[in-house]
């Protein structure tokens, strides 16, 4: 690794922020974290060799960032060790008091692997924390992947040495800087300016996100599978796509555009790589319908066009539409749309340590600096599991129940239009 680089302006925005958070005196985290439930024997100092050796296979874990200039320094630190939690009264908060720990940014690693014993001797919960600035949900995934793998090998449970680890995310964010400044990148982010207009005024910040969790059952979920195909749409798009027309059915209240996450792993190169891929784009649906059919065709191509402006980051949008949001963009009054697709977890699916089961289970980690409205959506075993987190100052319980409410409303819409259609073809 050489270094040091210019930081990708995904992290340029969050190292401006980590700047303005220090000269007024907050700490706000953003970090994610694989929280893990391990029952069986587990080998501590093995899985603290493996540790260390996942972190200097992936050596991101353990660079750092000057923030104010801003910089991306690669020379990697000293791995850090396991850290070995007593038994605590409460071990899945104190997972959570780990996971929001600060890391120090400006000396490394960004990376922690924490380990809490339960009462049951033969249990454990593991928690693998890393600075966003270096980690998405795919990287913890390919990280955990490895860390499995690497255990296995230090007890001898395996003699199957891992592939050589990608290091394609450094080259990635040098590309993308690159385009941004050329002239067919610069042209791109003038349409992605002009495609988003950007309210001027975002909201106030409050540290507590309260959540409300939904789901939609497998029956209902597999119904929307046909409709979803008719409109070259994935089920979570049209999840979406129902969404959408909730929020322009209540009115002013809720915002006209989503942030939807995007991967940014097009390449197979960057597949197995680890780092801050993922990004959101605006999609922004102007020729909304009380047709189902019709929404779902203006859906569609808001949906496309927000893909094709893809290339440009969202940070950058936002500082190139309403520059002093910069360091906040997703404080803009916006919903967010993140979903965690079956396929993903089907593509790096969770393997046991040697000797043992174990089930991830999520910690939900303080975001102030979110949206108006987050949307999680995730489907598995035939349905579809939905976390909305939302501002208080903004919205009520009520409030948010009621967009949900609206949300199911049009997803039947669909569903059911798509089955008059189908009658009328047959007839």
């Amino acid at each position: 690794m050489n270094g040091p680089i210019t930081p990708s302006w995904t992290q340029r925005s969050r190292l401006a922020r980590l700047v303005e958070d220090a000269e007024a005196g907050l700490y706000r985290p953003q970090h994610t974290i694989s929280a893990l439930r391990v029952r069986g024997e587990l080998n501590l100092s093995a899985l603290n060799r493996a540790w260390l050796r996942l972190q200097r296979r992936h050596p991101t874990l353990l660079t750092c960032f000057d923030p104010r200039k801003p910089l991306w320094r690669l020379d990697p630190a000293d791995p850090v060790d396991l850290i070995l939690l007593p038994p605590p009264a409460d071990a899945r908060q104190a997972l959570t008091r780990e996971a929001e720990r600060p890391f120090d940014v400006e000396r490394g690693p960004l990376a922690r692997l924490v380990a809490i014993p339960l009462p049951d001797a033969a249990e454990m919960l593991l928690g693998l924390v890393i600075d966003h600035l270096v980690s998405d949900q795919w990287s913890r995934r390919i990280l955990v992947a490895a860390l499995c793998r690497l255990y296995d090998l230090e007890i001898g449970a395996s003699a199957e040495p891992l592939p050589p680890a990608p290091n394609a995310y450094i080259g990635w964010i040098e590309r993308q800087n690159d385009y941004l400044e050329s002239a067919a990148g610069l042209d791109l982010r003038r349409k992605a300016a002009r495609h988003v207009l950007l309210p001027r005024q975002g909201p106030t910040g409050r540290a507590d996100v309260p959540r409300i969790l939904r789901e939609l059952d497998a029956d209902s979920y597999a119904r929307l599978l046909p409709v979803a195909k008719r409109h070259r749409l994935t089920r979570l798009q049209l999840v979406l796509a129902a969404l959408d027309a909730a929020s322009a059915e209540l009115g002013e209240h809720f915002p006209a555009a989503t942030l939807m996450t995007v991967t940014g792993r097009p390449r197979p190169s960057l597949h197995g790589a680890v780092g801050w891929l993922a990004d959101y784009v605006a999609v922004v649906n102007q020729v909304r319908s009380a047709d189902p059919g019709e929404h779902l065709r203006s859906f569609r191509e808001a949906l496309v066009a927000a893909l094709d402006s893809a290339r440009v980051p969202w940070p950058l949008v936002v500082a190139d539409t309403v520059p002093g949001r910069f360091a906040h963009p997703m404080s803009l009054p916006y919903l967010s749309f993140n979903a965690q697709p079956l396929r993903m977890r089907a593509a790096l699916p969770l393997v046991p340590f040697a000797g043992t089961e174990i089930e991830e289970f999520p910690v939900h980690l303080g975001r102030p600096d979110g949206a108006l409205l987050t949307y999680w959506t995730e489907d598995d075993d035939g349905g579809l599991r939905v976390a909305l987190r939302y501002r208080p100052e903004h919205y009520s319980e009520a409030d948010v129940l009621a967009l949900w409410k609206s949300t199911i409303t049009n997803l039947d819409r669909f569903a059911e239009a798509a089955g008059r259609r189908d009658g009328s073809a047959d007839g």
